[in-house]
């Protein structure tokens, strides 16, 4: 290249340094967005509720960050809470800063929590920027803690409130059908329904009150699944708006009361099938108050935790849904102990009508819940 052609090329680059200077101090030095990774597998029932980069602050110490959250997303420095974005953000914060808030030098864990995020949706570059184009710049600690305020809890516990309530009605109007049905001692026992129901009393105002009443929590239990898991339910806002989530937990009630109705329907015609006479209303009432029972204690357990704000990912609720199945399962397994061991009953009839009623739709739901 000629030497008046370099210097010309020389001046041109000087002169548009010098009218356009945002452009030669934006410059990123390091990219972490390729090294950003989700927190765990994601799945159908189960997206991804945060992502992770590790970074070291050693490098390019007198460079800041820049941080792209999307909206609603939780920003986590190591174990502090950094801010909590309402709309698509970009932070840029300065090296020394970040150091000198965690007190840490070296290798550091930053984290986007959002339900459903997704890895590109999160940036960590470090570098030089332009500062006029910093709008999303980190405010004081104490905006940075502030926490807007948690919807579905107000209505899970609004919801468990009502369900105690109509708890303790049927308690004072039905008190015999009250300890029958929720006494712990007997929860296993079968003899107490053999003799005291009958196929006509399943339309009785004490058994439709309990069989709502059961169906109400677990349409609760339900609903907090949808919530955790992140399921979008035809496309029903179940985050802010409180009527639409009471609409949908009724909904479900109504929805789960049919079912029941169905299930009792079922049984009669497989009692019918395998000539197993008067077992389906004993049969019936005997699984629904050991399940009963254990949704019971799993609302329980759920209000202490979540009271408690120690209802963090999926995994307890997994772990509240294989409980119930659980529960669910030694109730057949009683069950088919107590028929076998009644007399008049043919094995291999006995056999086929709980793989038919039971055992078989059990499976399926299970293989749907678990995937």
């Amino acid at each position: 290249m000629k030497k008046e052609h370099r210097f010309f090329l020389i001046v041109a680059s000087t002169l548009w340094m010098l009218a356009f200077p945002k452009q030669a101090i934006s410059q990123v030095l390091s990219n972490y967005d390729p090294e950003i990774k989700l927190s765990s597998e994601k799945g159908m029932f189960t997206p991804n509720d945060a992502v992770y980069v590790w970074v070291d602050t050693r490098q390019f110490s007198t460079a800041e960050w820049r941080i792209r959250l999307p909206e609603g997303a939780a920003l986590f420095i190591e174990e502090e809470l950094w801010q909590v974005v309402t709309n698509d953000t970009l932070l840029f914060i300065s090296n020394q800063e970040l150091e000198s808030r965690i007190g840490k030098v070296g290798e550091l864990k930053i984290s986007a929590f959002k339900k459903g995020i997704d890895p590109k949706d999160f940036s960590v570059r470090k570098g030089f920027f332009d500062a006029d184009s910093s709008p999303g710049q980190v405010q004081d600690q104490s905006a940075d803690n502030k926490r807007s305020r948690d919807r579905f809890k107000d209505f899970f516990f609004t919801i468990v409130l009502a369900i105690l309530f109509f708890l303790a009605l049927f308690r004072v109007l039905f008190p015999s059908i009250f300890g029958l049905f929720w006494n712990p001692i007997a929860i296993f026992s079968f003899e107490d329904l053999w003799e005291s129901v009958s196929f006509s009393k399943i339309y009785s105002a004490e058994l439709l009150f309990y069989l709502i009443l059961i169906n109400m929590g677990m349409a609760l239990m339900g609903i907090l699944g949808l919530h955790v898991f992140g399921i979008d339910f035809f496309g029903l806002s179940l985050e802010n708006d409180i009527e639409m989530m009471v609409f949908v937990w009724l909904a479900f009630t109504l929805s789960l009361t049919g079912i029941t109705f169905l299930k009792f329907i079922w049984l009669g015609i497989n009692t019918y099938i395998f000539e197993l006479e008067k077992i389906a209303l004993p049969h019936f009432f005997y699984l629904l108050k050991v399940s009963g029972f254990g949704l019971l204690v799993l609302i329980g357990l759920t209000v202490v935790v979540y009271s408690n704000n120690l209802l963090s990912g999926s995994t307890y609720v997994w772990w509240l849904f294989i409980s119930f199945l659980t529960v669910y399962s030694l109730g057949i397994i009683g069950l088919s102990i107590w028929l076998y061991k009644k007399n008049g009953f043919n094995n291999y009839h006995l056999f086929s009508y709980l793989c038919t009623s039971e055992l078989i739709p059990f499976l399926v739901i299970c293989k749907f819940l678990l995937g």
